[in-house]
Formats: C-alpha cells, structure tokens, sequence
C-alpha cells in the first residue's frame, strides 16, 4: 500500500511539474521538412505536448526515400515523456527512450538530440 501512495505521489507530482513546464503546446519546425535519416533519432516535424506526460509526435520516416531524391514521407505517433533535471527530456519511443535537451526562449524551442550539439528549432503554433 505504501508504495502505492508514493508511487500515486510521485506522479501526482510529475503532472504538476509538467503543467507548468513551458514544453506544454504545440510546436512546428522552423524551415523546411527535413530530409530525414540524419542523427540517430527521428526528424520531428510537429510537437504536442500534454501536462499528463503524453507526446503527440510528426516526423519523418526513414528508408530510402530521401536518400534516392522522393520526397519524404511523415508520420505520426503518440509517445510519452519525462522531463530531467532542469533542461532534460526523455522521449518514450516503444521500447526506447531518446533524450534530448531543450530550452525555450520565448515563442521557439531548442531542442538537441543527446550526442548531437546542434538544435532543431520549433515555432509554438497559436
């Protein structure tokens, strides 16, 4: 029982922190569509992001279309999320998890894939 209750807590205190994360909204990519298959993790292309940890992910396949010039295909997908430390972010991909940094200035968010030292930057839709 009283891992219930602190396993209910814990949670109960992961929506708060994420309710007033400025991550809550939906975000576009700046620029084109990207090209996909660069980096290890999936080119976004829109972000929505939910204060009960859920994402709602578009991006860009993979395979051999981009690479032999077609042009790339988008999907979409629900995912969840766990925001880390300050600036943290970790992406629930089936079985995977893929971390990211971000930072929000204003109307755009940074976000880095782990590893990586340069941001995509996304736009927050009205």
């Amino acid at each position: 029982m009283c891992v219930l209750l602190i396993s209910c807590g814990s949670h109960a205190a992961q929506t708060v922190e994420r309710s007033l994360s400025p991550l809550i909204a939906t975000w576009t990519r700046d620029g084109n569509t990207p090209a996909g298959g660069s980096g290890a993790g999936p080119q976004f292309t829109a972000l929505t992001f939910g204060a009960d940890g859920s994402v709602r992910a578009s991006y860009i396949a993979g395979g051999l279309g981009p690479a032999i010039g077609s042009s790339p295909s988008v999907k979409a997908e629900s995912d969840t999320y766990q925001l880390v430390g300050g600036s943290g972010l970790s992406v629930a991909e089936g079985t995977r998890h893929l971390g990211y940094t971000y930072r929000v200035s204003g109307s755009k968010l940074y976000l880095t894939p782990e590893g990586e030292s340069e941001a995509q930057v996304f736009t927050r839709a009205n």
